[in-house]
C-alpha cells in the first residue's frame, strides 16, 4: 500500500496508471491489500473485456466544454503533452498530469481553440494555443497573448448602403426608404441588423424616429466566429509540421488564415453557417475540408473550391468524424451514417440513445483512424471499428465533450468531461486492437452445444407429411380462400358497426363527421370525452348532441348540447360527467348527433361503460 501511495502522488499519467497497474496486481495477489486498491469509475459489461485503462477523475474540476473546447498539445515543449481547454465559465485552463498548471481569464464564451505550429526556427518548438471568442482569434505563444485577429466587417449590398446614405443626407424619407429596403429584401439582398430591425416597425411615427436615431452612426455588420479547426500546410504529422487557421463564420463564409494567423490566406462562400469542420490533406499541395453547416447540408472544399456534392441527412447534425476515407454523421435521429467523400451513402447504424458526441480514435503508431468513439446521452462510450462494435463503457454521466490524442506521455487518451464538471482521463493500451476482427467472437457459437429436443418419428406424423407432399397445392389454394373469405367477412362487420353506430367510432359519409367517445376514471364517477371531427369541406352550424342511457343505472346532468358550429378538418372535444348508481351494474350509453331538419340522427357512437368501483368512493 505504501508503495502504491507514493506512485499516486506523482503528477504524470504514467505514474498514475502504474499505480492503478500495481493496485490491481496486489488485490489479484493478496486478498488482505484489497482495501488499498482505486474504486472503478466505469462499468464494464462482464462478458466483455475492459478496453480502457482509467487514469485519473477529478469531481471537482468543475469545467464545462464541448468538443470544439478541448485539445490536447505539447505546451512546454518538453514532449508531456498538456490538456487544453477553453472553459465557458471564461477561464483557458490547462492542465498537465493530475494538476493544473495555467489559468487565464476570457473575455467572452469562447467558440473553440486548438494548437498548431507556425516556425521551424525556435530553438525549443512551442505551439501556438487560438481560442475563438465571439469575432475575435486569440493567440497564445509560450503561454502568453500575442496577437489578436479581428474579423472584418460583413459587405453590405449596394442598395442598402445607397438607402442609408440618402437617407441621412435628407434625400430619403423613412417611409421611401422602408420601400427601398423592403424592395432589396425581396430581390435576395443579405441586409444588415439595422436594417432588419427598421423594417420590424409597423408605426410609421416610430420609423421616423428609428431613423433620426442612426443618422450619425456608420453603417456596418458584424458577424462572429462558429467554428475553428486546423490544416496542416506542408506535413501530415501534426506534432512536426506547419498549421494553418481554418474558421467558420455567422455569414457562412469559411477563411483559412495564413500560418501566423495575422492575414486571410483564402475565403470560400458557403450557402450557411459552418457548425464542424474536418480537414485532411497539405495546404501546399492538396487539401480537402468538410463542412457541417446549420441548414443540415455537409459540402466539401476541394483546395479552396467549393465543390457540387452536397451531403444531406434527416435531422440536424451532432458531430462528425473521418475514419480512414469515409465520413461519419451523427445526427438527433440517434443515427450515425457513413459516406464516402463523393457523398455516397454506405451504411447506417443505430444508437439506443441519443447521440452527444463522437471523435475518431488514432493510434500513434498507425497515424490513420481506425475507430471512432460515440458518447449517448445514457452515460455509455462506445467504440466502433468501421460498423462493428468493439467495447463499449459506463461513466455514470452524459459526456458533454471528449477529445483522444497524446496525453503526458501516453498515446491514445481518451479525455472527457461529463455534465456535472468532472474530469475523465483514460488510457488505452497499447496492445489494444482496434480492428474489426477484434470485435468477432473466433470459435463456435455456444448453441452449438445445446441438444435440440427433437419429438419421436409416429405413424401420425409420417402419415400427416405424405399427405403434405401429396396435396400441396390444393391445401395451400383452401386455405387462402378461407383466409380471403375471413378478411372479407372482418371487413364487412367492421363497416356495419362504424355505419349503425354500435361501436366509440362512427363515421357518417353524407355530411362528413367523425365521432369518437372514450371513457376516463374508476367509478362510480365516470367522465366520457367526445371527439368531433368535421371531415367534409363546409362549415356545420347549430349541431345538436342527445345521450340517451339507463337512467336507474346512471345519472347525467347534461343529456344533450348544442354545438355552435363545426369548422372543417378541426377536432372539438365535449365532456360528459356520469355518475353510476348502481353497484352491480353497468350498461352502454349511446351518443347521436343529430339533425334539425330530420328526425333520423346524422351519426351515433355507442360507449360500453365498465364496472364502477365503489370501493373507491368509499375511501
Amino acid at each position: 500500500s505504501n508503495s502504491f501511495c507514493t506512485l499516486l502522488a506523482g503528477s504524470s499519467l504514467r505514474s498514475v496508471a502504474g499505480a492503478l497497474r500495481l493496485a490491481a496486481n496486489m488485490e489479484q495477489g493478496d486478498g488482505t491489500n484489497a482495501g488499498t486498491a482505486a474504486p472503478a469509475t466505469v462499468a464494464v459489461s462482464k462478458e466483455e473485456k475492459p478496453m480502457w485503462l482509467t487514469a485519473w477523475r477529478d469531481h471537482l474540476a468543475n469545467v464545462k466544454a464541448f468538443n470544439s473546447n478541448i485539445d490536447l498539445c505539447d505546451a512546454n515543449g518538453d514532449g508531456d503533452f498538456k490538456l487544453v481547454i477553453a472553459d465557458h465559465s471564461l477561464l483557458l485552463k490547462i492542465f498537465s498530469g493530475t494538476q493544473k498548471m495555467f489559468e487565464a481569464p476570457l473575455v467572452d464564451v469562447p467558440v473553440g481553440v486548438v494548437s498548431y505550429y507556425s516556425d521551424y526556427n525556435e530553438e525549443v518548438r512551442k505551439p501556438l494555443i487560438a481560442v475563438a471568442i465571439g469575432p475575435f482569434v486569440l493567440i497564445y505563444k509560450h503561454l502568453r497573448a500575442f496577437y489578436k485577429f479581428n474579423l472584418s466587417p460583413v459587405d453590405l449590398s449596394k442598395e442598402e448602403i445607397a438607402t442609408w446614405k440618402s437617407l441621412a443626407d435628407g434625400e430619403m424619407s423613412a417611409a421611401e426608404a422602408y420601400e427601398a429596403l423592403e424592395n432589396a429584401k425581396l430581390s435576395g439582398a443579405s441586409l444588415s441588423t439595422r436594417s432588419v430591425d427598421f423594417l420590424a416597425i409597423t408605426d410609421p411615427d416610430k420609423r421616423e424616429t428609428f431613423a433620426n436615431g442612426v443618422k450619425g452612426q456608420p453603417l456596418s455588420q458584424l458577424s462572429v466566429f462558429t467554428c475553428i479547426a486546423v490544416l496542416m500546410k506542408d506535413r501530415e504529422d501534426r506534432n512536426e509540421g506547419l498549421g494553418c487557421l481554418v474558421l467558420g463564420t455567422e455569414t457562412g463564409r469559411l477563411m483559412i488564415l495564413e500560418k501566423s494567423g495575422s492575414r486571410v490566406h483564402k475565403k470560400i462562400q458557403l450557402p450557411s453557417a459552418p457548425v464542424h469542420i474536418i480537414t485532411s490533406g497539405l495546404l501546399d499541395v492538396e487539401y480537402r475540408i468538410v463542412v457541417a453547416c446549420r441548414n443540415g447540408v455537409i459540402y466539401i472544399v476541394k483546395s479552396g473550391e467549393l465543390l457540387s456534392i452536397n451531403i444531406e441527412v434527416e435531422a440536424q447534425i451532432v458531430a462528425m468524424a473521418r475514419m480512414e476515407n469515409q465520413i461519419l454523421v451523427a445526427t438527433m435521429s440517434n443515427h450515425i451514417h457513413y459516406y464516402n467523400l463523393k457523398g455516397t451513402k454506405l451504411a447506417t447504424l443505430h444508437m439506443p440513445a441519443p447521440i452527444t458526441n463522437m471523435c475518431p480514435l488514432t493510434q500513434e503508431f498507425v497515424r490513420q483512424s481506425k475507430a471512432v468513439v460515440v458518447a449517448l446521452a445514457n452515460g455509455e462510450v462506445r467504440v466502433y471499428a468501421g460498423k462493428s462494435l468493439v467495447n463499449k463503457m459506463q461513466v455514470f454521466d452524459t459526456v458533454m465533450g471528449m477529445r483522444v490524442g497524446k496525453y503526458g506521455r501516453e498515446d491514445s487518451t481518451l479525455v472527457m468531461v461529463l455534465k456535472s464538471g468532472a474530469v475523465v482521463v483514460n488510457m488505452l493500451p497499447r496492445t489494444a486492437r482496434l480492428d474489426a476482427n477484434a470485435a468477432v467472437v473466433q470459435g463456435p457459437p455456444p448453441e452449438q452445444d445445446i441438444p435440440l429436443k427433437v419429438p419421436k418419428r409416429t405413424n401420425l406424423y409420417v402419415e400427416m407429411t405424405q399427405r403434405e407432399k401429396d396435396f400441396g397445392v390444393e391445401m395451400h389454394r383452401v386455405f387462402q380462400r378461407d383466409l380471403c373469405k375471413l378478411r372479407l367477412q372482418t371487413a364487412r362487420a367492421y363497416v356495419k358497426i362504424l355505419t349503425d353506430g354500435q361501436g366509440s367510432q362512427s363515421y357518417s359519409a353524407q355530411t362528413s363527421l367523425r365521432l369518437t367517445a372514450h371513457v376516463q376514471g374508476l367509478g362510480p364517477l365516470f367522465k366520457v370525452k367526445f371527439n368531433v371531427q368535421n371531415t367534409g369541406n363546409k362549415a356545420l352550424v347549430n349541431v345538436p348532441i342527445v345521450f340517451t342511457y339507463n337512467t336507474d343505472l346512471y345519472r347525467v346532468d347534461r343529456p344533450h348540447l348544442l354545438v355552435p358550429s363545426l369548422m372543417p378538418s378541426l377536432v372539438y372535444t365535449y365532456e360528459l360527467a356520469v355518475e353510476c348508481l348502481d353497484e352491480g351494474g353497468h350498461d352502454s350509453i349511446r351518443a347521436y348527433v343529430c339533425n334539425p331538419k330530420s328526425c333520423v340522427p346524422v351519426i351515433a357512437a355507442l360507449v360500453n361503460m365498465p364496472m364502477a368501483d365503489f370501493l373507491m368512493n368509499q375511501q
